[in-house]
């Protein structure tokens, strides 16, 4: 004859078994979330969870998956916030065909408008300095805009900045843009956080040059498969 002990026992049990298949039941499948399915499974042992390799692992493969999913979405923009393009990143395509295209060099400090193999016009630039070097490489302009706030930096090492109302912003990857600056004149030598210093006339006469074409919006103006300015940075 079973004790009560032992009834109360079992009826614990079985309230344990049902709470459970409740849990699982009210669980999102884990395909449901995009992505997911691509990643690695998860290790037993929470532990191991944040482990470098791990982590770096699903960081590759999710950012595989916004890749894509940003191509499949925005497939009408040929740029990427990232400088990727559905375009060709060609320069000698770009002097043969007598397209408009940037390229900037890190040595001179100098950056040339070139129309096919027809220099438009040059300028004095500043780049970024040692420790926030400008990125080098080709890219297309992904997005630019006549004004906005840039701020950035770290208050507690002082090198935070606010620059309200920077004009003639030309993005080409990531944060990095080509726009014009107020706050200094030594143009000629790295200045920069990493964007490409301008002149505020020469920022404008090259926002008005390159594509893609400005009405006199204040809007920000997205690259289309028709017109992504080429853009060329090297030391």
């Amino acid at each position: 004859m079973k004790t009560r002990t032992q009834y109360l026992a079992l009826a614990l049990v079985l309230l344990c078994a049902l709470s459970s298949i409740a849990w699982r039941g009210a669980r999102p499948p884990s395909a449901a979330i995009a992505g997911l399915d691509l990643l690695p499974p998860l290790p037993f042992s929470a532990a191991t969870m944040d482990l470098p390799r791990i982590r770096d692992e699903r960081r590759t493969r999710l950012a595989a998956v916004k890749w894509r999913r940003l191509l499949e979405e925005e497939s009408q923009y040929a740029v990427t916030y990232n400088g990727l393009t559905l375009l060709h990143l060609n320069v000698d395509r770009a002097r043969a065909e007598g397209e408009r295209w940037i390229e900037v060099s890190l040595k001179e400090q100098m950056l040339y408008a070139w129309e096919g193999g027809r220099l438009a016009n040059r300028f004095a630039v500043s780049s970024g300095v040692e420790d926030n070097p400008t990125v080098t490489g080709l890219f297309r302009i992904w997005a630019r805009t006549v004004s906005q706030t840039m701020d950035g930096g770290d208050r507690a090492s002082g090198s935070y900045y606010n620059l309200p109302k920077v004009p003639w912003v030309q993005y080409f990857y990531h944060g990095y843009a080509i726009h014009g600056a107020y706050w200094h004149s030594n143009f000629g030598a790295p200045m920069s956080h990493g964007c490409v210093n301008l002149t505020i006339e020469d920022a404008k006469w090259l926002f008005n040059w390159a594509f893609p074409d400005w009405s006199g919006s204040t809007a920000w103006l997205r690259s289309t498969s028709d017109d992504a300015t080429l853009v060329w940075v090297h030391e």
